[in-house]
């Protein structure tokens, strides 16, 4: 049976910061070893992506079973208010507050929805957010910000990126799934060495 990974769909998603890390999983590989994507979303509707495809989910969260995936991925956003009041969004994701779930990959502004779902409790993290965002949720925390391009949290499973580091965020996330993978992976790789002020980002 092939090894699955889940992309959790929602209004505005980005398609290329997730591109490195699904096109390895599924058309790098060879047939044998390839895996299997899914998207979820919280119906059966399609969904628009920030640049205007229209994507089918798969199955909706109340038809997932997180016990069937390695892999749950969470797509950057640009604007994060259109997801993170969905109900039914954050009620899905908080039920993977659990010890046995599966690796969870999060990158740009998506960790917000980790947090509100309760899932960045004690946890470090990096995230694409305005200061004035982190600072204006209470389930935010800038002392959990590692503000580096991207951070695996192992004890808690939780790998997250700025999305300028979509490139960094896919090695990262294959090297977690035990994929022998250089950082050369992908042309363009980034190893600029970057200084918390330069990852702080601010409305002015």
């Amino acid at each position: 049976m092939k090894n699955k990974a889940l992309v959790i769909l929602y209004p505005g998603f980005s398609l290329y910061e997730i591109h490195c890390l699904t096109s390895y999983l599924t058309i790098s590989l060879n047939e044998e070893e390839s895996w299997l994507i899914e998207t979820s979303a919280s119906s059966m509707k399609p969904v628009i992506s920030e640049d205007y495809f229209s994507v089918n989910p798969t199955k909706s969260f109340d038809e997932v079973d997180i016990n069937d995936y390695k892999l749950i991925i969470l797509p950057g956003i640009i604007d994060y208010t259109k997801a993170i009041d969905d109900i039914v969004l954050i009620d899905f994701l908080s039920k993977l507050n659990t010890t046995n779930r599966p690796l969870i990959a999060s990158i740009s502004s998506s960790p917000i929805l980790l947090a509100k779902a309760g899932l960045l409790r004690n946890v470090q993290f990096t995230a694409g957010l305005f200061e004035e965002t982190i600072n204006d949720f209470t389930y935010l925390s800038s002392d959990q910000l590692t503000r580096t391009p991207v951070h695996f949290d192992k004890e808690n499973q939780i790998i997250t990126a700025i999305g300028f580091a979509f490139r960094e965020f896919a090695i990262e996330t294959l090297r977690a799934l035990n994929f022998d993978v250089q950082n050369t992976l992908f042309s363009g790789t980034l190893i600029k060495k970057y200084s918390k002020e330069e990852l702080t980002y601010r409305l002015n």
